[in-house]
């Protein structure tokens, strides 16, 4: 089991907090399914466990797979042996998606969920004789209105990668193949945006930049940047409409020296990241820190949230007084108080979220 049934009310408390009255209550009501993944049990084999709120029961499906993602009736993953997309209902049922499916040449597929849930954006990463080739394409979840946005010619080494999907464009990111998947934190290497419309694309404002973190919500662009005057990571934000600019200095933390998965919050004045100190990296000596930052977007500040922890923690998304953030190595979930720092266990496996279908 990948979580203590002694914390099922406890989690279904803190995740309600998403939930507003009316008609997500009414949803609430007909019945919603929390979702949760335990990584590498036995073979390696991942766990996905759904919740039922109501009845508490529980349904599994295990697999062998990578870059979950959870929709609105089903979690959408890659299946490594079989190298197809497949798709997971609340039942444990599973099935190849419909229409995201990998070519014979391909290395990889991405794919991320616009805001509202309604539309899917996947890039297919093919190998080819001259390089890598990536092909982005749109559709609503049904499938309906499926089209191709941006196709990029063959590159050495690297590959496009989808952010963001906005309104009108989607931000993208071209990064060395495979690196991403080595670092610690969700960082980026040269972002650029691409119009739904017309596929025309361009840089963000002063891309490329170093290999950080970023986030982009709306209008806003969240950029960490390496300082100049002192060591550690300076914010910069920008307007994407206005080019209006800010920059908010690095935290006293000078040994600190890996930081990423930016994650801004849903009214814009506020935003998170990990930040990390590794010592003897590879060794069987390595030791981990993480602090989690919280940067005011109003006053300009940043400050630690925690005490540092002997831990990779990861943030996962915000609630309206807290957030949540899990910790790789064992799995875990946690709730993080931002009034007073305060961290409560929320459970021993990875929340996905909350299927709505």
């Amino acid at each position: 089991m990948p979580f203590h049934k002694s914390l099922i009310a406890r989690l279904f408390i803190t995740i309600s907090c998403l939930l507003c009255c009316g008609a997500d209550t009414v949803r609430a009501q007909n019945g919603l399914t929390q979702v949760f993944l335990t990584r590498d049990l036995d073979g390696g084999i991942d766990r996905l466990t759904f919740v039922d709120l109501i009845s508490g029961e529980t349904q599994t499906h295990d697999a062998d797979g990578e870059r979950y993602l959870l929709l609105n009736d089903a979690v959408l993953y890659f299946d490594r042996p079989t190298r197809r997309a497949m798709l997971v209902d609340a039942d444990g049922r599973s099935a190849p998606h419909p229409f995201i499916q990998p070519r014979a040449a391909t290395r990889r597929i991405d794919w991320l969920l616009s805001p509202d849930r309604a539309r899917i954006v996947w890039t297919t990463t093919d190998a080819v004789s001259t390089g890598l080739t990536t092909t982005t394409e749109i559709a609503n979840i049904d499938g309906t209105g499926r089209r191709l946005i941006f196709a990029d010619a063959p590159r050495e080494g690297v590959r496009a990668f989808p952010v963001a999907l906005l309104d009108s464009r989607l931000i993208m990111d071209y990064q060395p193949d495979t690196l991403g998947d080595l670092t610690p934190f969700r960082q980026y290497a040269s972002l650029f945006s691409v119009d739904l419309t017309t596929g025309d694309r361009e840089p963000l404002p002063d891309e490329p930049g170093c290999f950080c973190g970023a986030g982009v919500s709306g209008r806003l662009f969240a950029r960490m940047a390496l300082a100049s005057e002192r060591p550690g990571y300076e914010i910069r934000l920008i307007d994407l409409i206005t080019g209006a600019r800010q920059t908010i200095p690095p935290p006293s933390l000078d040994s600190y020296t890996q930081g990423g998965d930016v994650l801004i919050a849903p009214d814009q004045s506020r935003l998170v990241y990990a930040l990390a100190q590794v010592r003897n990296f590879g060794a069987p000596t390595q030791t981990v820190q993480t602090v989690i930052m919280l940067v005011d977007l109003t006053t300009g500040q940043q400050r630690p949230l925690t005490e540092p922890l002997a831990a990779l923690m990861r943030p996962l998304m915000w609630l309206d007084d807290a957030i949540l953030f899990t910790m790789p190595a064992g799995g875990a979930t946690w709730r993080l108080d931002l009034s007073d720092g305060r961290l409560h266990p929320i459970a021993s496996a990875v929340y996905l979220g909350t299927l709505s279908g």
